[in-house]
């Protein structure tokens, strides 16, 4: 009994190690892009791209290399605020996505529109693209967007920014 009690607590350790580890290769990669100085940037206008208007405006970044994809920023302006939706890429595959919801302070004569205040932000650790498995880190409430029910929701917004990369060659 003590045997299967220390091998359970053994192979329970590993998981979450194993797990740990993950996260830090994909802060690892997220890194690398980021430093990365050969990428090319480009931005484009949400609202051309969609032929949807929002309030605040809109725009899509995208970090490539070649025909790689490895950074997708969308940001969407709204009348309370705006949201964000970062995804980093690896072999063109989601690793790690980042939403964040900001709104403007509201005081009793209204919305103050010269100051953002981050209330909500999602890290989105993809470990299986294929799978829908993931590890999700929040901070804070949303107030006005709605969460995503998977990671796959966010393929949009990698389809859209191939398009506009390839329309732009």
């Amino acid at each position: 009994m003590k045997k299967t009690f220390v091998i359970i607590l053994t192979l329970i350790g590993f998981v979450t190690f194993g797990q740990e580890n993950k996260l830090d290769r994909i802060e690892s990669e997220v890194n690398s892009i980021n430093s990365d100085p050969i990428l090319t940037k480009s931005e484009f206008d949400w609202a051309k791209l969609t032929g949807i208007t929002s309030d605040g405006g809109g725009i899509l970044k995208v970090w490539w290399n070649g025909n790689q994809i490895t950074r997708i920023y969308e940001e969407i302006g709204l009348s309370y605020g705006r949201v964000s939706t970062e995804i980093y890429l690896d072999n063109g595959k989601p690793i790690k996505i980042i939403e964040t919801e900001e709104n403007f302070r509201q005081t009793d004569q209204g919305m103050e529109y010269d100051e953002l205040n981050q209330v909500f932000k999602a890290d989105i650790y993809v470990i299986d693209w294929e799978n829908d498995n993931s590890e999700i880190v929040r901070t804070g409430e949303r107030n006005f967007s709605e969460e995503n029910c998977s990671t796959f929701d966010y393929q949009p917004i990698i389809e859209r920014a191939k398009k506009a990369i390839r329309n732009s060659e």
